[in-house]
């Protein structure tokens, strides 16, 4: 009897042993994993951007686009510098073309709106230029994670690219967005939205209820148009209409 009750103390300790290091042992891997993951950042979206001066007035001769980013990891109660590195076959120059506003995450913060300053310069009216930009390490940040990474596919969360110009060109989202709303492209139609609709940024995605104002305010002015001019014509022959 007094045999049986040893063995049952002894594998009870056993036991215990056991679970007391294997709780040790959980514990050490959670906090390795809390204090050695290195923070990193990301852009919250990989966007291809086109950006065209000549929907503005002639007197307006810089602007600002905004690059969302974020980070993984805590946040810190100082603040930490990221990086952003310019690929070499970038046509737009920095200082000259664009300028970015401090690449610096906020203590206590988690992401930011980070400024891109673009000027118009007068080599705007003939050609694009064009900013290809990727996630660069810095002392505080390693890269974020890519996403759906392609080779050579600029949409994703280490990459991004802006493309700024002084010309009346097609936007990039018109086949794959603004279709939906005002039909086929056609520069006379663009001409008509920005000159009678008062619709100038052709790159974000307008609220619905702002939409639904371009929408309607765009069919009154063709109809307008219409009643006093007779039809409208593209530079294609074609009829203008909104759907």
């Amino acid at each position: 009897m007094k045999q049986k009750y040893l063995k049952y103390r002894n594998l009870k300790i056993v036991l215990l042993l056991t679970a007391f290091i294997l709780g040790i042992t959980g514990c050490s891997k959670d906090e390795l994993l809390t204090f050695n993951s290195d923070a990193a950042i990301y852009f919250t979206r990989g966007e291809i951007i086109d950006y065209t001066f000549s929907t503005s007035a002639d007197n307006v001769q810089k602007d600002t686009l905004y690059i969302p980013l974020r980070i993984i990891g805590t946040a810190s109660d100082k603040d930490r510098a990221f990086n952003i590195v310019l690929d070499d076959s970038s046509t737009a120059k920095p200082g000259y073309h664009f300028e970015f506003g401090p690449l610096i995450i906020p203590a206590n913060q988690f992401s930011i709106n980070l400024p891109v300053y673009i000027y118009r310069k007068a080599g705007l009216k003939d050609s694009v230029v064009t900013a290809y930009l990727s996630i660069g390490e810095s002392a505080d940040f390693k890269l974020g994670y890519s996403d759906k990474y392609v080779s050579g596919d600029p949409l994703n969360k280490l990459h991004y690219r802006i493309n700024i110009n002084d010309q009346l060109l097609k936007p990039t989202r018109w086949d794959s967005y603004w279709v939906n709303y005002f039909g086929e492209y056609s520069r006379v139609k663009l001409l008509f939205l920005i000159q009678t609709v008062g619709l100038t940024d052709f790159v974000s995605s307008p609220f619905p209820q702002n939409m639904n104002f371009y929408v309607q305010t765009a069919k009154y002015e063709l109809y307008k148009y219409e009643q006093a001019n007779g039809n409208l014509y593209d530079e294609n022959n074609q009829r203008v209409v909104f759907p």
